[in-house]
């Protein structure tokens, strides 16, 4: 069985062995980092963070890690609480609608639902045609939102949020708005203005994929104070390791690195974009560092998936997204070399198809 998530190549490697593709060194375009890498100012901070902090307990509610973060998002640090990766935030802002009803839009990440069901609480598959048009009526006590989305790197509008919103209100439901992938996008996309209007709103960031440090958990949840208070209550005690806070401090010195990463990214994208489309792939209107890539030859694109990994690149499937079902691969922005590497195995696949 494929892996739930991408950056798990011990269990891919071992998938493609029964499969009968042979070890070998692999790039690893499954999973979402960020393609220019780890600043140094993060990785100084990390190791000094441990060099000086490993042997002492942190403060368990972050005051400094707090200030740092609301400054950097423009919030006050009553609306920020630490937690241990993104996933901790999404298993512990499930925990407040335990036992009740949860719709979430589809296609997207799989641990809002595992989060959900652990949490006994009923899932709901809603369509994001729905959302866009306005169309739906959503009979749930809070609603699942990925923005940018996983898989599609795509990003609902403000003005559509919005409206998400406002409906909510009415219907006293909330909004869980998963934006891990947010700073690889244009600062004005970004949602946290709105937590001064929305009482209902909770936002979930990650640290991981900007800072290319996925073995550093951290993260965090924007809401407002009384939300904040109410997680607060629930999260265990020391969750965030030194080095994740050490990282913090750094962020107000890697602003160059954000933006140089947003201009790359863009240059990046339109480039592949266009091979890919000349090849007769279709691709997704992605905003970020990763996208789905679909052959319109194929239905299962297992073949495909496995036709990389014989040209050594794991990709990572999408047989665990509700709605797509494997019917295409989704695919990491890695450095120009990769990228290149990467087309050219996907124009070996169009010339034998």
């Amino acid at each position: 069985m494929w892996p739930q998530h991408g950056g798990k190549t011990a269990s891919i490697k071992a998938v493609l062995r029964k499969k009968g593709i042979k070890e070998k060194e692999f790039i690893d375009f499954s999973a979402n980092l960020n393609p220019l890498g780890t600043p140094p100012a993060i990785l100084k901070a990390m190791q000094e963070s441990i060099t000086h902090t490993s042997n002492i307990y942190p403060d368990p509610e972050y005051p400094e890690e707090r200030a740092i973060l609301a400054a950097f998002e423009g919030v006050k640090p009553e609306n920020v609480l630490l937690t241990n990766g993104g996933a901790e935030a999404i298993f512990l802002a499930a925990r407040l609608f335990k036992s009740g009803k949860a719709g979430i839009f589809q296609p997207t990440f799989s641990e809002y639902e595992r989060a959900c069901l652990s949490n006994n609480i009923e899932v709901t598959y809603l369509s994001y045609e729905e959302l866009e048009t306005g169309s739906g009526r959503f009979n749930s006590d809070v609603l699942f939102l990925c923005r940018p989305n996983n898989p599609t790197g795509e990003i609902i509008s403000k003005k559509v949020v919005i409206k998400l919103l406002d409906s909510a209100c009415l219907n006293e439901q909330a909004v869980i708005i998963d934006e891990a992938f947010i700073h690889f996008t244009e600062k004005d996309e970004s949602l946290e203005g709105l937590l001064q209007h929305y009482s209902n709103l909770i936002i979930i960031r990650s640290l991981t994929k900007i800072y290319a440090v996925p073995g550093i958990r951290a993260g965090y949840l924007l809401a407002s104070h009384s939300i904040i208070k109410k997680l607060e209550a629930m999260s265990v005690p020391w969750s965030v390791n030194c080095a994740a806070l050490g990282m913090i401090h750094a962020m107000p010195h890697t602003y160059d690195h954000l933006a140089e990463t947003k201009k790359w990214l863009q240059a990046e994208w339109k480039q592949i974009k266009t091979e890919l489309q000349a090849l007769n792939f279709s691709v997704s209107a992605s905003s970020v560092n990763f996208y789905l890539v679909n052959d319109p030859l194929l239905e299962n694109h297992e073949p495909l998936l496995l036709f990389l990994a014989n040209e050594g690149i794991l990709a990572r499937h999408t047989m665990n997204f509700h709605g797509i079902g494997g019917s295409s691969i989704r695919l990491a922005i890695r450095t120009r070399e990769e990228n290149e590497t990467l087309l050219t195995a996907l124009r070996k696949w169009r010339k034998q198809s």
